[in-house]
């Protein structure tokens, strides 16, 4: 008995149907096991215990994110992330340090009050120094931390002695240096080869009036709230240790400075298993052929 051909038609399109719908599941539950090939892992850092909790929103419009090598899926974003609030001020987070080299007290401290307002970015902490009626220079050095291609991106709140007459001249100032050997020397942010993609200094320190920050390129004058800073480091080495430097002279004074919000994103390598070579059998010898009778 011959079958209906409509029928037999009908099994066949609905088997190519369910073979179809199982290859998409498995493709689906394939790239929910491991993620694609050679694609940078935004892994969490080994110091996430700095992180607020994810439901903080990102402070104020950022460059497009770091991309790290995709030549291999052991590359990884690591971070830093520093709010300065799970602190009682004035205490510092651990691992950073604050120095007077010259000035009176206060030294760089954790504050939830005062001036510039607001006195945070993220409540309800910031670090923050003042800016004395008299010569200071007073850094803040951040932890040390080892990576590739570092990009740091930070919030800062600043009222320093500038010149009302001249807008590109300040008196007192902040600029941001870099150390590459785990924090003995350091250089200017843009000598030791970083460039600012947002919110670089605006004002150059007067020559003559004893800052030691004199005719260097600086934040001074006042940034009328909380402004972001993006800056790609770019140094030649793996070792980084990041200072705030606010410096003043003797012939005013103003509100000071806040930092909040930093974040300190490198790439990572966990270092890629190295393929096993393979192994050839050694070509047998043949000898020398016998010469036919």
């Amino acid at each position: 008995m011959t079958g209906n051909p409509n029928e037999s038609a009908f099994r066949r399109w609905r088997a190519v149907v369910k073979l179809f719908l199982l290859i998409l599941a498995f493709v689906a539950l394939a790239g929910a096991i491991s993620p694609a090939g050679n694609v940078a892992q935004d892994k969490p850092s080994f110091v996430e215990q700095y992180a607020r909790p994810s439901d903080i929103p990102a402070a104020g419009p950022t460059p497009t994110p770091l991309q790290c090598p995709t030549c291999c899926p052991c590359w990884f974003l690591s971070r830093i992330n520093q709010y300065f609030d799970q602190v009682v001020p004035p205490a510092l987070p651990q691992g950073w340090l604050a120095t007077n080299v010259l000035g009176p007290p206060p030294l760089w401290v954790t504050s939830d009050s005062g001036v510039p307002t607001p006195p945070a970015d993220t409540s309800p902490n910031a670090a923050y120094i003042d800016d004395p009626a008299v010569q200071s220079d007073k850094r803040l050095d951040s932890l040390q931390f080892y990576g590739t291609l570092p990009r740091l991106t930070f919030r800062h709140n600043f009222n320093l002695e500038a010149s009302d007459v001249d807008p590109n001249l300040g008196f007192d100032g902040g600029v941001l240096e870099l150390s590459t050997d785990g924090g003995n020397t350091f250089q200017d942010i843009l000598d030791a080869g970083g460039t600012f993609l947002m919110g670089g200094y605006n004002r150059t320190i007067s020559p003559d009036r004893g800052s030691p920050l004199a005719g260097r390129h600086a934040w001074s004058g006042n940034s009328n709230g909380f402004i972001t800073t993006v800056v790609d480091v770019n140094a030649n080495s793996f070792d980084f240790v990041l200072r705030w430097r606010m410096a003043s002279d003797n012939t005013g004074s103003s509100e000071g400075w806040r930092v909040d919000t930093v974040n300190i994103s490198w790439c990572q390598n966990e270092g890629c298993p190295q393929p096993t070579p393979r192994r050839f059998p050694t070509p047998r010898s043949r000898g020398t052929a016998a010469p036919r009778p």
